[in-house]
């Protein structure tokens, strides 16, 4: 995991753009004027510069809260500077499963991964900030994507990701999901934004900006996003990393939101064709974006987490679980040799992210860094960005 100080080398980004968006959708769209967030690069740089693949100007805070049924949710917001002096957030991706599974885990594999947050610290200044729902994957958790969400934090936004329970690492593997009533995951994700707006005495009071909502999701979460983009009407925008139907599995409704799809071409979970397949059906403006040799993972920390134990694989199997094949696949597609390295896609990833989310929010009035021409700016994968602008 990269410091939200240090860089990991900038890479290639082989952008193919068949138009320019407006982002004009009827709701918010880019007609709208920046209200939060750092400024605007020149309008001289707007097609050249991958101004969002670093880390923002704002350090970055973290907290958990609780629904009314007990599932926790995570967040990440815009923090004061003087939380650069707090230590950081320790993940530990054990803690997930139930007591009994964690007592056959050695001390010694038992890994605790870095985030580029700080736990409590004071938000700052400058909200309210608009916001990102975010829904995790299948056996994924609120802290799956860290480099992302909390780069989104870094750059303005608050992220509030919950956990679905339902299909959680910890609702599979844990406790989490005991005494939990089903939900589904539009009801989850609007649920935690209303408990989100709703607290006292939390860094997130006040902090949150309900008129620039948004929604991004990965896998099963990919999914989440899109039919929450289309269920609660304050969703202004979109992000689907991997997504697809599910065979047999009702369409749901095209949201009328901006939306932007990601696919690795190495995905062995979620074909990327399925991934064309949904960006295909939806109302422009959209954009789609293909990693060259990604897997699965690449949109989540989860390959680089305990990365020199064997990973999530690994963890499980100190436990003695004989997991199915399908969930080893899905614990470890974008991790094997010979796909792309996932910290080599996170600053592609992290900018192109930002940059949709801040002009279908208005926060950009121009886009930032969606020109075939930001590619000489950038070096090591192959990325293609295509754009409909309707």
């Amino acid at each position: 995991m990269r410091s939200r100080r240090v860089l990991v080398p900038i890479l290639t980004l082989s952008v193919l753009i068949v138009g320019c968006s407006s982002g004009e959708d009827g709701s918010d769209g880019g007609s709208a004027q920046p209200t939060a967030g750092p400024s605007t690069t020149a309008a001289a740089d707007l097609g050249t510069d991958p101004a969002y693949a670093e880390p923002g100007p704002a350090q970055v805070g973290t907290t958990a809260f609780k629904l009314d049924d007990g599932r926790r949710v995570q967040a990440w917001y815009p923090a004061a500077d003087s939380a650069a002096e707090l230590p950081t957030e320790q993940f530990d991706i054990a803690g997930l499963l139930s007591p009994e599974l964690q007592s056959q885990i050695p001390a010694d594999k038992r890994p605790m991964y870095e985030i580029a947050a700080h736990p409590a610290a004071d938000p700052g200044a400058d909200g309210p900030y608009p916001v990102v729902m975010f829904s995790h994957g299948f056996a994924g958790f609120p802290e799956q994507s860290a480099d992302l969400v909390t780069h989104l934090a870094s750059w303005g936004f608050v992220v509030v990701a919950p956990d679905h329970v339902e299909r959680s690492l910890s609702g599979q593997l844990g406790v989490a999901a005991k005494g939990v009533t089903p939900r589904e995951d539009p009801e989850v994700l609007s649920a935690s934004l209303d408990a989100a707006l709703a607290l006292k005495g939390s860094p997130l009071t006040g902090l949150l900006d309900e008129s620039k909502v948004t929604v991004a999701g990965h896998s099963a979460g990919a999914g989440a996003a899109y039919r929450e983009a289309s269920a609660d009407p304050r969703v202004k925008a979109f992000i689907a990393y991997s997504v697809g139907n599910r065979p047999g599995e009702k369409k749901p409704p095209v949201p009328k939101v901006p939306g932007m799809v990601m696919a690795g071409t190495d995905d062995g979970i979620i074909p990327p064709a399925a991934s064309q397949e949904i960006f295909d059906g939806m109302n422009p403006p959209k954009y789609f974006v293909s990693i060259d040799g990604a897997g699965h993972l690449v949109f989540s920390d989860i390959c680089l987490i305990g990365r020199d134990q064997g990973g999530l694989v690994g963890l499980i199997g100190e436990v003695g679980l004989d997991l199915p094949e399908s969930m080893t696949r899905l614990a470890s597609d974008g991790c094997e040799d010979g796909q792309l390295d996932p910290a080599k896609a996170f600053p592609a990833i992290d900018h192109l992210s930002v940059a949709f989310l801040r002009y279908s929010l208005g926060i950009d009035p121009e886009p930032v860094g969606l020109d075939p021409a930001v590619t000489k700016n950038l070096t090591d994968a192959k990325v293609t960005l295509t754009a409909d602008p309707g």
